[in-house]
């Protein structure tokens, strides 16, 4: 059944693909206010403690301009056209409140698309230019140019930021540390792009299958239960042919959503060695990776799984024709018009003594370029500023992706806070363009399209151009 991916032209094409494979003043300040790190916990009118970031009213009289790619900078501001909008009303009024508080306007600045982004911003800052206070990144294309051309700002230096504040990602970003210094950031004011899993609630009744909620809230969702799970599911329409018109178990793209699993399963594409320098990590523990690769080439080549290559087309999950698919977040919201309930998980664990569940971003991060010294106070107020008045957002980014309020769908929303509660990245992502990083973070789909057991010769052909290019750039 997988001669259906034409797994020839897949591979002749997939070069193409990574190139879209995913399409981001003066101060009149009271200098007596008091700084994040120094603010303890309030109450609010329910007796829940919440984190209060002890930013008071100011007037920098100031623009503070957003650029870049991808989603990050889509959710920064609104436009007039996009009131109305649940969504976008929240996000403008997160915008509001910023303005009042500190006397500063949200504006959204056109740089270029993800392959011109970084282009724009180095030269800004080669030229002294304080053009932009935050560039949203793509998932990976400009990022190591940024970072080599030394125009990332360290989070760390500014006073208003307490990256120990619930809505920033700490260990996202000691994960992408480089060396002392925090030159990306993330944080909850991202609203990240993952991929996750939907499932059809009515196959699972047909079916007599159980939704499991409950073994997400276990910590035993595995990969295992996942494989079990969707090969109950595999019917022909009656035709003979076993093609994207016929009922599956399982469907989705069976490229990026593919390396989600890496993550999923605990596995880093890159990570420190004992110096502390940052190497390919498929070969520190090649046992557990390749068990992992074993059960997800199981999964995607199965008979009840109708995985697409790069140029393929999956089954239409919206048709109810597959009892899960694989999908991008950002196109949840898509779903809403379906005639059957769907529900949300997040991806499963590679068995039960893994600590956590793991979700790969796929949104990028944010940097704030280095030419903002001289307004150092403002860009840190309004960076945490931007995260604390998020809540509301988040609400309604929940509520616009299910389609429904919150209350009439609280397991999947309780899903959602599983999936966001665990965003992770990988320096194998961020430093994707770097030479030789591409293939391996990208070895999982391309093996199951091909052959496993070229692991091990494949993770030694592509690691020496990736390591001696890891070490030029974080050594």
């Amino acid at each position: 059944m997988k001669a259906r991916l034409q797994k020839l032209l897949v591979l002749t094409l997939a070069a193409l693909m990574l190139l879209s494979c995913f399409v981001a003043c003066g101060v009149d300040g009271d200098s007596s206010e008091t700084t994040a790190s120094s603010v303890e916990n309030t109450t609010n009118e329910e007796g829940e403690t919440q984190y209060d970031p002890g930013i008071g009213t100011k007037n920098y009289d100031a623009e503070f301009n957003i650029t870049g790619v991808y989603y990050i900078r889509d959710w920064a501001t609104a436009t007039d056209e996009q009131r109305g909008d649940p969504l976008y009303d929240t996000i403008y009024e997160r915008s509001v409140k910023i303005q009042e508080q500190l006397g500063v306007t949200l504006v959204d600045v056109d740089a270029g698309d993800w392959l011109a982004y970084s282009t724009a911003v180095k030269r800004t800052v080669a030229s002294g230019d304080n053009a932009y206070q935050l560039v949203a990144t793509h998932c990976y294309q400009g990022v190591t140019d940024l970072l080599t051309a030394n125009v990332s700002y360290d989070f760390a230096e500014f006073d208003s930021v307490n990256l120990d504040a619930p809505y920033w990602a700490s260990s996202f970003m000691e994960e992408v540390k480089v060396g002392d210094e925090y030159l990306i950031g993330y944080n909850d004011f991202c609203l990240s792009v993952v991929i996750a899993f939907v499932f059809n609630k009515s196959l699972m009744e047909e079916y007599n299958l159980t939704a499991p909620y409950e073994d997400v809230r276990n910590q035993t969702w595995t990969m295992d239960k996942l494989i079990s799970l969707t090969s109950t599911v595999a019917k022909d329409n009656g035709d003979g042919v076993w093609d994207g018109k016929d009922t599956y178990g399982l469907t989705g793209w069976g490229w990026a959503d593919t390396i989600s699993f890496v993550s999923a399963c605990d596995i880093k594409i890159v990570d420190r060695d004992e110096t502390g320098l940052y190497q390919v990590a498929y070969g520190f523990n090649t046992e557990k990776t390749y068990a992992a690769l074993q059960k997800v080439n199981k999964l995607y080549n199965a008979e009840s799984t109708y995985f697409c290559g790069p140029l393929g087309t999956n089954v239409n999950f919206a048709e109810g024709t597959a009892l899960m698919s694989t999908v991008d977040t950002t196109y949840l919201s898509t779903l809403r018009g379906t005639n059957f309930n769907f529900g949300v998980l997040p991806y499963p664990k590679y068995d039960e003594k893994q600590e956590s569940y793991k979700s790969l971003n796929w949104n990028g991060v944010i940097l704030v370029p280095s030419t903002n010294k001289a307004s150092e106070d403002m860009v840190g107020d309004v960076l945490e500023l931007l995260a604390y008045y998020t809540p509301p957002v988040k609400t309604a980014f929940y509520e616009d992706l299910l389609g429904s309020k919150i209350a009439d769908a609280p397991e999947d929303a309780e899903m959602l806070d599983v999936i966001w509660g665990s965003v992770v990245t990988d320096i194998g992502m961020v430093s994707a363009n770097l030479s030789g990083m591409d293939p391996l973070l990208y070895m999982f789909p391309n093996l199951c399209m091909t052959d496993i057991t070229g692991f091990s010769s494949y993770i030694q052909k592509n690691s020496r151009s990736a390591n001696k290019a890891l070490d030029r750039l974080y050594g």
